[in-house]
């Protein structure tokens, strides 16, 4: 048997080693989090340039909206964009009926004024494919538009959701940039509907505003989320959409940082999506997510930018192999948990002391939407039952996301109208 004398040493050193692996993702989420804070708290207005107010013809903007069987809930949204303050005129909605067996075909053209392509394709079945099906039927018919705009069926946009994105456009061209990405704040609708929806609401403004608000501070690209993205039609004519895995709106993103295309967030238009209420939507929805991977594998994509970042110095490509590699925050509090518990048995002061300040920066970085936006009622009983949610999204992503089946077949989420 292995003395302690021996044994000792080789728990510290794993220990240390586990600690120093974690600091790496913990460290550039909490650069990430302070850059964030600093541009809510600041009076500096640079990080989120808008256009000089003038009196230019205002663009012209396509709204895509990919719908399988919405029709439960694809009205509210035709509803909100019809209470947009944006010039009537200048902006067309198109729903994309994909492999519909429901009425949401007859819905939309029931209201009168959006307009309905109706795609039916067993064989190349998911929101990629309809969505490049879409943009080549636009090109086919003829459509003129500046930029298009993409929307998920079970949301809702605030009223001034196109002129946030015609101003940041606008400063892009001012700048001289004719491929312009953006992304806008991408957030919970019925957040306060249950302790569930609580907490999605705190994860999605983890992803959709802490780190893009932060990564833009800081001179990097912000990523696409699929809805609310809104893309340049010289951009789109540049790099076509042919993104069909799971995971195609982060694909898009990183071929286009990886040609250095900066991906902009605009937190001014905002975007709200219906999460699931009841546990079994919540594992439909978690399944699809955690499922969604990239074509290329994450270590493949982050070496060729990596190497891209280097050959170039730019910046956005380096930051962007960072932000490809940090895991899931699931995993990253489990981790933290583990280390904290393990050196507090073994007693060691530095250790305890790394474990503590890891702990502090993951703090920081999972509490700060309560501190940059307004708070949803019911979030802070929501946390009583983080841990279990935490638990639950390791467990699918660890275990539940590598069914076969769930790789392979496309499952649509149920949900409470809101």
């Amino acid at each position: 048997m292995m003395s302690f004398a021996v044994l000792s040493p080789l728990l510290l050193s794993t220990l240390l080693l586990a600690e120093l692996l974690l600091a790496l993702p913990v460290s550039y989420l909490a650069v990430v989090t302070v850059a964030a804070l600093l541009t809510r708290f600041s009076r500096q207005a640079a990080a989120f340039p808008t256009a000089e107010p003038g009196v230019s013809k205002p663009l012209r903007f396509v709204v895509l909206i990919p719908a399988h069987n919405e029709e439960t809930v694809i009205g509210t949204l035709l509803a909100s964009l019809e209470q947009l303050t944006y010039p009537r005129g200048y902006y067309d909605v198109y729903v994309i009926a994909d492999n519909c067996d429901d009425g949401t075909a007859s819905l939309v053209r029931s209201r009168g004024w959006a307009t309905v392509y109706e795609r039916h394709d067993l064989q190349r079945r998911g929101k990629g494919y309809a969505l490049n099906w879409a943009l080549a039927r636009l090109a086919e018919d003829g459509v003129r538009y500046d930029a298009c705009v993409f929307l998920d069926a079970d949301a809702v946009v605030e009223p001034s959701f196109l002129h946030a994105l015609e101003q940041a456009l606008k400063a892009g061209q001012a700048r001289g940039e004719d491929l312009q990405a953006l992304q806008a704040c991408n957030t919970v609708l019925n957040a306060s509907a249950s302790p569930g929806t609580a907490l999605r609401w705190l994860a999605l403004s983890l992803m959709n505003h802490v780190r893009p608000l932060g990564r833009t501070r800081l001179g990097a690209s912000a990523t696409l989320t699929g809805n609310g993205m809104c893309l340049t039609r010289t951009l789109l004519e540049r790099y076509p959409w042919e993104a069909f895995s799971r995971g195609e709106d982060y694909e898009y993103y990183l071929q286009l940082v990886e040609q250095g295309i900066c991906v902009r967030y605009v937190p001014g238009a905002v975007v709200r999506s219906q999460m699931p209420v009841r546990f079994a939507q919540m594992r439909s929805q978690d399944l699809r997510w955690e499922a969604a991977e990239p074509d290329m594998p994450a270590a493949r994509r982050a070496f060729r930018l990596l190497r891209a970042g280097l050959q170039t110095g730019d910046w956005r490509r380096l930051e962007a192999v960072a932000e490809l590699l940090t895991p899931p925050l699931s995993v990253l509090l489990v981790w933290a948990a583990l280390v904290l518990l393990t050196s507090l048995i073994l007693g060691w002061s530095p250790a305890i002391f790394l474990a503590l300040c890891l702990t502090l920066g993951l703090s920081l970085y999972v509490l700060s939407p309560l501190l940059l936006l307004e708070i949803p009622s019911g979030i802070y009983k929501a946390f009583f039952l983080a841990p279990a949610f935490v638990l639950w999204k390791l467990w699918v992503y660890l275990v539940l996301r590598q069914s076969r089946a769930q790789k392979r077949d496309w499952v649509r989420t149920d949900r409470t109208p809101a």
